[in-house]
């Protein structure tokens, strides 16, 4: 018995030219099937990289700007809170300046007694905490989550995740010839 390439090799029996026919779309469905899924896995491995990415170079700004602080560093020209904001800046890759309006790189002073309420003026003091924090960064999702469902109704979500950083650290001594360091 000759065999086709048209023949099923478990029974040996040809295939109908009509079944051929009618099989012909099952091909375009099953990719799409298959297709969807994948490219919303891949969306989605880019989405949480890029905003882990994210998360951790303005987690690495904060952290450099108050090591920054506690040695009571400034540039020329500039105040201790300037000179913070322009190294969180610089360590920022970009995503958040000094000069962002509304802003959202922030430095409080605290006092040891009381951590709940920021010293308004003249808190850089050794042995006071300051805080550094990037606050009210958002991020939009490049493929929004869809499709999922909630309590049996379709629930669509492409708002933004907000972030919020924040370091702290007890300020050193001043440096030598030192005795004070404008804010």
């Amino acid at each position: 018995m000759e065999t086709t390439p048209l023949s099923n090799p478990r029974s040996g029996h040809r295939i109908s030219e009509r079944r051929k026919r009618r099989s012909g779309g099952n091909t375009l469905i099953e990719s799409v099937f298959t297709i969807l899924p994948t490219f919303a896995l891949f969306c989605a491995f880019a989405d949480f990289g890029l905003v882990l990415f994210r998360w951790s170079t303005i987690q690495n700004a904060v952290r450099e700007g108050c090591r920054y602080a506690i040695t009571f560093q400034t540039a020329s020209g500039q105040g201790q809170d300037a000179s913070i904001k322009a190294v969180v800046q610089q360590y920022a890759f970009g995503f958040v300046t000094t000069t962002d309006n509304p802003a959202h790189i922030f430095v409080n002073y605290y006092s040891t007694g009381n951590l709940n309420t920021p010293i308004a003026t003249g808190g850089n003091l050794p042995g006071n905490v300051v805080e550094v924090s990037i606050q009210n960064i958002s991020w939009a999702w490049l493929a929004p989550l869809s499709g999922s469902l909630l309590w049996g109704s379709a629930v669509r979500t492409d708002a933004p995740i907000t972030f919020a950083v924040y370091s702290s650290d007890v300020l050193g001594g001043y440096p030598a010839g030192v005795n004070s360091v404008s804010r």
